[in-house]
């Protein structure tokens, strides 16, 4: 493997400052004057930059007078406003390369830079999921391989950096207890960034986190850590917190207060959870992911790719394959894994058309969603490639577009259950709940109905000791004739299963309750007005009435212009860099494309760790196997591998899968490069020395161990058994001025130590 917004209406004054002092950037509001990429266009705005006029095609970002409500544009337009062609000055008819250039820039624009938000909420949400996944998993290898009781010291490695231009938030944590409560900050921010509250902030702090894991050691660093902080850095300049986010939820609560039954019937949704996201960084996004797969094709030129041959030798790299892979190889015959081998190189090359099609995307799309989903779902599973697989498939929720939002949409709506959810319209707490369904309702299933306390003589309760209705009870709305009422825990369940996705929900709802949904909402109705006055809850919310924005100040435009222009440009900056790293890195470029690169350039691409050089097992996959084994003699006279805590085992030919993690087995296998001699010690054999401290046993110590290179080559294709198995010391310890105790023989002479790369 290679190295490897909030734009709302001009009227919302906090889309124009981002919400605030500390908005953010590149949320800035969709004025008369927004610099390009951000909202309507004027009669200034450079080719590219605008939005589509009438000839674009409604529900591709376009911003017309006859573009249908509900697609995500704005609902009318003043003519010669927003979306409506202008005239030239003077009455002078355009000169016609003017006019070729701006239909190119609009058709750009429209297919490549713009991006539904509801794409970008889903991708934040399986981002934020899986940089929680795997800072859990580095988090479970943090004593050994983060901390200064591992195998690398933050000291030592700050004075003898493994690349250039290094930095790493994580060299300030020595001990293991202050790498633990590192993780643990990580994981926050990881996690708040998955539930979309102060969403660009922990974006950022995101992107500084894993590229400070990634540098902190270099040498376990393979192509996923660079996808990882490559998605991560694009997913910086996004606003992925305008749909399916604690952000937006908020301020929808800030700009909606709702005070009747009627306000909870009007659904219409702002225009900045509507109106799609237009900028240069998902043209970058999009063209740096088909930019992996066609570098992952034509780089793989060697002769075991065309002979077929790859899967065979794949499945048998016994420090990276799962016990799947074990299986598939002793049950898949061999021309089978030839037609495997070249299926990966057919889809891996339809998946560059697939994504970079700018026709018949609602079928292109999803064809590369799915092949992506079967390509590194089967790596996923066969082989232990860190976080690689999963971030590309991760990637790959970037492809949506307005088109399958709406044909999902419609599935959903034909096999969902409407119903009515009746509440108690005295209280507060009741009509807080309703409120809050309402924003979780996107696809306006629930209706709402209030209930009031009514005594004997038919006149409305004014309080007293009528009885009081249920605090919510739900009824169904396609079928009144029905007559079936759901309280309580069948309620509950009746709402959450008509919300979006909420079928799926359920059990995470019942797990929260702790079980007993029922008796909780039991509780809750018996108490509800305690409950009301202790949350602060009124019946009519204090502040602004729904509907009412107030107006940005110029200045708030003129700020939010040039912040969106600084965001573009910076962008295009790294854009640039980008393609120089990719052009310098991927071998099939031609080498009169080669350059030097400014050191500016360099530190910008490096310290990040945002690498473009791509090649998974090319030009040819590896066909020799290998790891580490040491032979660790302690001062009672046993032999013990520290690693595994086993007797040391130096020959791999019986191997079924050594079940080694990828941090591990990526360690082991860049340790025995010569390059990295300097951290064998001090570095590996402080830790090994240190074998009797994690195991608290003074017996444990180690007073003499020699560390092998065991490698052995794969099975021939068409067969099954590896061959010319070596074990090559590459580090030998002894402890001076030992002597054994009685009884006990003498320390063999140290090993001569030799190279592991030849």
């Amino acid at each position: 493997m290679g190295r490897p917004d909030e734009d709302p209406s001009a009227a919302d004054p906090d889309a124009a400052l981002g919400s605030g002092a500390d908005a953010p950037p590149g949320e800035g509001a969709s004025t008369a004057d927004v610099p390009p990429g951000e909202g309507a266009p004027t009669e200034d705005v450079p080719p590219g930059e605008g939005a589509p006029t009438e000839d674009v095609p409604p529900g591709e970002g376009a911003s017309t007078a006859d573009v249908p409500p509900g697609d995500g544009e704005p609902r009318e337009s003043a003519p010669g406003g927003e979306g409506a062609p202008r005239a030239p000055e003077g009455g002078a008819p355009r000169r016609p390369a003017e006019g070729r250039l701006r239909r190119v820039g609009r058709w750009i624009k429209e297919h490549y830079c713009t991006i539904d938000v509801r794409t970008l909420g889903l991708f934040r949400l399986v981002l934020g999921f899986l940089l929680s996944a795997d800072c859990v998993r580095h988090w479970a290898e943090a004593s050994w391989i983060y901390s200064n009781d591992g195998v690398l010291t933050n000291h030592y490695h700050l004075f003898h950096p493994s690349s250039g231009y290094n930095f790493s938030l994580y060299h300030a944590f020595s001990s293991t207890g202050e790498v633990h409560v590192a993780f643990a900050l990580s994981l926050f921010c990881f996690l708040c960034y998955f539930v979309g509250w102060n969403t660009r902030l922990f974006s950022i702090l995101s992107f500084i986190l894993v590229t400070s894991r990634d540098n902190r050691i270099v040498m376990i660093e393979n192509g996923g850590y660079v996808v990882v902080n490559i998605i991560t850095c694009w997913a910086m300049f996004m606003p992925t917190g305008r749909r399916f986010s604690v952000d937006a939820l908020i301020r929808s609560y800030r700009e909606r207060r709702e005070r009747t039954a009627a306000d909870l019937a009007d659904r219409r949704r702002p225009d900045w959870a509507e109106r799609p996201y237009v900028s240069g960084i998902v043209l970058l996004a999009i063209l740096n992911l088909a930019t992996i797969y066609y570098f992952n094709v034509v780089n793989k030129s060697g002769q075991i790719w065309r002979h077929g041959e790859t899967v065979h030798y794949v499945l048998h790299l016994d420090r990276m394959v799962t016990g799947v892979a074990v299986l598939a190889r002793e049950l898949i015959p061999f021309w089978a894994t030839k037609g495997l081998t070249w299926g990966v190189l057919m889809l891996e090359a339809l998946l560059v058309t697939w994504i970079l099609s700018p026709y018949g995307r609602r079928f292109t799309r999803a064809l590369a969603m799915g092949g992506m989903w079967a390509l590194h779902g089967s790596f996923g599973v066969m082989m232990r490639l860190g976080p690689f697989s999963w971030f590309m498939i991760a990637w790959s929720f970037l492809l949506p577009t307005a088109q399958h939002w709406d044909a999902l949409e419609r599935w959903y709506r034909r096999r969902a259950a409407p119903r009515v959810v009746v509440y108690d319209g005295d209280s507060p707490l009741a009509f807080a709940l309703m409120r809050f369904l309402v924003r979780l309702d996107a696809l306006e299933l629930l209706r709402f109905e209030e209930a009031r306390a009514v005594p004997a003589g038919g006149a409305e309760a004014a309080g007293g000791g009528e009885p009081r209705p249920e605090l919510f009870e739900v009824r169904d709305a396609s079928d009144p004739a029905d007559g079936r009422v759901f309280r309580g825990a069948a309620g509950l369940r009746e709402i959450v299963q008509a919300l979006p996705g909420g079928r799926f929900a359920w059990p995470f709802v019942w797990a929260l309750a702790l079980g007993a949904p029922g008796a909780l909402l039991g509780v809750a109705s018996r108490r509800r007005d305690e409950i009301a006055r202790y949350f602060g809850l009124s019946r009519v919310p204090r502040g602004r009435a729904a509907g009412v924005v107030e107006s940005p100040s110029p200045l708030a435009e003129r700020f939010a212009r040039g912040r969106t222009i600084a965001r573009e440009a910076l962008i295009a900056y790294l854009g640039l860099c980008a393609v120089s790293q990719a052009i310098n890195e991927n071998k099939s470029v031609p080498a009169f494309l080669k350059h030097s690169q400014p050191s500016f350039v360099q530190a910008t691409i490096v310290y990040p760790r945002i690498l473009q050089g791509w090649g998974m097992f090319a030009p040819n996959p590896i066909t020799e196997d290998g790891s580490i084994s040491v032979d660790a003699i302690t001062v009672d006279g046993r032999h013990v591998d520290p690693f595994t805590g086993l007797p040391p085992d130096l020959n791999l030919s019986d191997a079924r899968g050594l079940g080694l993690g990828q941090i591990q087995q990526d360690y082991f296998n860049r340790i025995r490069l010569d390059r990295n001699k300097a951290f064998r010690k001090p570095g590996l054999q402080d830790y090994l020395l240190r074998y009797h401290e994690r195991t608290g046993r003074p017996e444990d110590e180690i007073v003499a161990c020699d560390v092998y290179w065991v490698r052995d080559q794969c099975p021939k294709p068409g067969e099954s058994a590896p061959y010319k198995n070596e074990a090559i010391p590459i580090l030998s310890y002894r402890k001076p001025g030992y002597r054994p105790r009685p009884g006990l023989p003498a320390l063999p002479p140290p090993l001569k130590e030799a190279s592991a790369e030849k």
